[in-house]
């Protein structure tokens, strides 16, 4: 009877702490189903992405990030007329999806890591005199990891830091013209390690 008494109490301890694990207050402010849109500002670059919670702290990213710039030179002959010398462009689009685990600790204070895969497309393209241009047109996929900390000065306002890095693998397209000459181009490679301010709202 006594035996049969300490196996009932070892199979009632571990059913205890489950059940107390399953019930136990969530160690962030966010809840299931929440909203929240995220901006970063980093050194070369800047994202807009949203993020929604599927429990307290887990959370599904979307992050959009967009970039480009466009610029003409122009010279003018003795008699003052504006003439093409020559063009520059270049754009370039990234889309991030991935899950983030949140972390608490202090009262306002949570941190967070992300892993995910990357996908992207980018444009650039310089034109002269004559006819002559450069295009070139490529993709990438990859994985991506972060880790950061947000300071909830509001329950619906976070700011913080975050460092980012990224491994991907990309293809280009290269034409010349008049010549209309194509090459092709395939990389591996990385980012390294870069920091950049976020600020979240939450809804």
């Amino acid at each position: 009877m006594r035996a049969l008494t300490l196996l009932s109490s070892g199979l009632l301890i571990p059913l205890s702490l489950f059940s107390q694990d399953s019930t136990a207050k969530p160690s962030t402010p966010f809840r299931r189903g929440q909203w929240a849109t995220q901006f970063t500002v980093g050194s070369n670059f800047g994202s807009l992405g949203f993020l929604k919670f599927r429990t307290p702290t887990r959370a599904l990213v979307l992050d959009v990030q967009l970039g480009g710039y466009h610029s003409e030179d122009a010279t003018e002959d003795s008699s003052g007329t504006s003439q093409f010398a020559g063009l520059n462009s270049s754009a370039f689009t990234q889309l991030r999806f991935g899950w983030r685990r949140y972390g608490g600790g202090e009262p306002k204070i949570v941190t967070h890591y992300t892993f995910g895969l990357l996908a992207g497309f980018n444009h650039s393209a310089t034109a002269g005199r004559g006819g002559n241009s450069i295009q070139q047109n490529g993709w990438s996929w990859g994985l991506f990891g972060d880790l950061g900390g947000t300071y909830l000065v509001t329950p619906k306002l976070g700011l913080g830091a975050m460092a980012s890095g990224s491994l991907s693998y990309s293809t280009s397209t290269t034409e010349v013209q008049p010549v209309g000459g194509k090459s092709h181009r395939w990389q591996l490679g990385g980012s390294a390690v870069s920091a950049s301010l976020v600020a979240t709202l939450f809804f």
